[in-house]
């Protein structure tokens, strides 16, 4: 007798038909995490499924030019190469998929975004890193509120030494972090709030010829959270060992704060 792959048994990387006795099962994890409300899962998606979108992406991924500033160093696309990844983020987008994020979080009527704004694969080769910080509140197109993240891991065989763990800190760093290695489909799920602070501060120590790999998905909402504010002009979150003026915003990123937060009340204005 054969036994049957994972996309035969499920029709999808991910278990849809499982989700909903899933989210039950992990509410309450969801909720009791700390330093703030997150899930982490391994086995999540399809095995074969992550091993081929690693395979099918990683040399596009190192061909993506490098964006700097914001105290980051790192690539993005929100298109990807071949089908495995494809497939992993279309999967993303389900209805099966949003109702799990809405019964685990508690955040009701989340809108996917299928355009995969600052989302898609999200690349760090050897020497990138990203100061921790909170991610971007509106969408930049429609205006929606950011409110879930979602990130899919690809990296096979990552040694603790290559770093490149997410590191999770609350607005009180004194309290300690957590460190989460991005292993090859591990799956992270947050709540995007202005206290859930995560970065990837340290630079990446991968060989030449890898780098860290994961697939992002944002969801919306209509309205906002119920902890919703503007950034700080000036100050920035750091973590204990980081050097005081990692406290403040560099000038030029306070410039570019100062225009975004025009952008956004005309458009709220409009």
């Amino acid at each position: 007798m054969t036994t049957r792959t994972w996309q035969e048994e499920h029709k999808s990387p991910i278990a849809l038909s499982a989700l909903a006795h899933l989210a039950s099962e992990y509410r309450e994890s969801y909720a009791t995490a700390s330093p703030w409300p997150h899930l982490i899962l391994d086995d999540f998606v399809d095995p074969a499924t992550i091993a081929a979108a690693e395979a099918q992406e990683l040399q596009r991924a190192l061909d993506l030019r490098i964006h700097r500033g914001n105290r980051m160093i790192k690539a993005e696309s929100p298109e990807v190469e071949g089908q495995a990844a494809n497939e992993i983020l279309d999967s993303l987008l389900t209805p099966e998929f949003v109702a799990f994020l809405e019964e685990i979080t508690g955040i009701a009527r989340l809108i996917p975004d299928p355009t995969r704004s600052w989302a898609g694969i999200h690349v760090s080769p050897p020497g990138a890193a990203q100061a921790l910080h909170r991610d971007f509140r509106l969408h930049p197109n429609n205006g929606l509120y950011h409110r879930v993240n979602v990130l899919v891991f690809l990296n096979s065989d990552w040694k603790k030494e290559y770093g490149g763990e997410l590191e999770l800190w609350s607005s009180r760093p004194k309290n300690g972090g957590k460190q989460v290695l991005p292993t090859a489909g591990k799956v992270v799920i947050f709540e995007t709030t202005p206290t859930s602070y995560h970065g990837v501060p340290d630079p990446i120590r991968c060989p030449p010829g890898r780098a860290r790999l994961s697939l992002a998905s944002y969801y919306y909402t209509d309205y906002p959270g119920p902890a919703d504010r503007r950034d700080a002009i000036v100050f920035s979150p750091k973590r204990p060992q980081d050097p005081w003026y990692m406290n403040f915003r560099p000038p030029r990123d306070i410039f570019f704060h100062l225009v975004h937060l025009t952008r956004d009340y005309f458009r709220k204005k409009d």
